[in-house]
């Protein structure tokens, strides 16, 4: 039975490492992989308002919101991985004034678009998935913003930082189904008028955004 064991265990480690690496580098595989699915945004609003001076008490909130999120991704070896994510339209959210200045309502209204570009780290194969995590940079575009209770809104383009979390279950012919949750660091400066007089803003929006996505090695 030792004699057995002996034999048996090191053929079972072997297969299993064979069977991981097959699924994480398949021979012939692209280095390059495109995914896309729905993606969920929730903003962590934190503001500090200025109107000739401090406004206390005061803040704004930013919808979440939901968009079809767009990965690219580059594989530099087996263990690591580039991945570069877009949304295909505008990411839309109402901000809407908290605490003091609550009873203003909704404040104005932001089109926005993040591009975010992180390098991951996935140890491989743990039984049928592949967890990975990483971080890296993001770049938040101000494509319009509308006036409600602000007017002559004015937001800045932003950059942040991203940290990513996810996993990989992989199918069949080079198709897997991706997970990831991130936690993005954005903080935009605002500009308006409120009755014609100026009101300034610094607004920290960290987003959680969570995509699940079907991904295709080519």
């Amino acid at each position: 039975m030792k004699i057995a064991t002996r034999t048996l265990l090191p053929l079972a480690c072997a297969a299993l490492l064979g069977n991981a690496q097959a699924q994480t580098a398949p021979e012939g595989a692209s280095p390059w992989s495109l995914a896309v699915g729905p993606a969920h945004l929730a903003f962590s609003t934190k503001a500090d308002l200025y109107a000739g001076g401090p406004v206390p008490g005061a803040g704004v909130h930013a919808s979440s919101t939901k968009v079809l999120g767009v990965e690219i991704g580059y594989s530099f070896t087996p263990h690591w991985m580039a991945r570069l994510d877009i949304a295909a339209d505008p990411v839309h959210t109402n901000l809407t004034g908290t605490g003091n200045i609550a009873a203003l309502g909704k404040l104005s209204h932001a089109s926005v678009g993040p591009a975010i570009l992180t390098m991951n780290y996935t140890p491989g194969m743990w039984g049928p998935i592949r967890p990975y995590f990483g971080g890296g940079m993001v770049y938040m575009k101000v494509f319009s913003t509308s006036s409600y209770a602000l007017q002559n809104v004015k937001a800045d383009n932003a950059f942040g930082g991203s940290f990513r979390i996810g996993a990989e279950l992989p199918l069949r012919d080079g198709y897997s189904l991706d997970l990831s949750v991130q936690k993005l660091y954005l903080k935009t400066n605002i500009t308006a008028t409120m009755g014609g007089a100026p009101v300034t803003a610094s607004v920290r929006l960290d987003p959680l955004v969570t995509l699940l996505a079907v991904r295709k090695q080519f």
